[in-house]
């Protein structure tokens, strides 16, 4: 088992260091983009809906790889509600965070109250849906041209 851990302070701009944080610790890893999202959405809640995103607020985020799995843990400093997926509404601009992260992990919970909680998700590598990365075409994805051919599409768009 590996553990990494970094404290970042509670503002929005702080979680592209987060990311960074992540894809330094999974170098190489298959799911380092799943964990850093699965990151990121925790991370960016803790900022939005705990004190950790007041003045003076912190969060740490925590990474433990265990063989071909990967908790994701972010350690708030609590708030008046409880973390749960909401079911957002089509014309809703926020929502859908946690809905994410269930979706992309195996597994993920709350410990804590609104005086301190952590929030956690399993990313299980063999169980991660490819995501592509930015800026390119993920790998296991074919590419658009290919895509289009196993399901009988051609290139060429001229009617006939």
């Amino acid at each position: 088992m590996e553990i990494w851990s970094k404290e970042f302070a509670g503002r929005p701009e702080c979680l592209v260091d987060a990311r960074k944080f992540t894809y330094a610790v999974l170098d190489g890893c298959d799911a380092a983009h799943t964990v850093a999202l699965v990151a990121d959405e925790l991370a960016g809640n803790a900022i939005k809906h705990t004190a950790s995103g007041g003045p003076g607020g912190e969060f740490v985020l925590r990474l433990a790889r265990f063989g071909n799995r990967c908790r994701v843990r972010v350690d708030d400093q609590g708030g008046p509600s409880t973390p749960a997926v909401y079911v957002a509404d089509d014309a809703d601009e926020a929502g859908r965070g946690l809905t994410i992260v269930s979706a992309l992990s195996a597994n993920w919970g709350v410990d804590g109250d609104e005086n301190a909680r952590s929030v956690w998700a399993d990313i299980t590598f063999d169980e991660t849906p490819a995501i592509p990365k930015p800026g390119g075409p993920s790998a296991g994805l074919p590419s658009q041209m290919s895509a289009k051919r196993k399901v009988g599409m051609t290139t060429d768009d001229r009617k006939r």
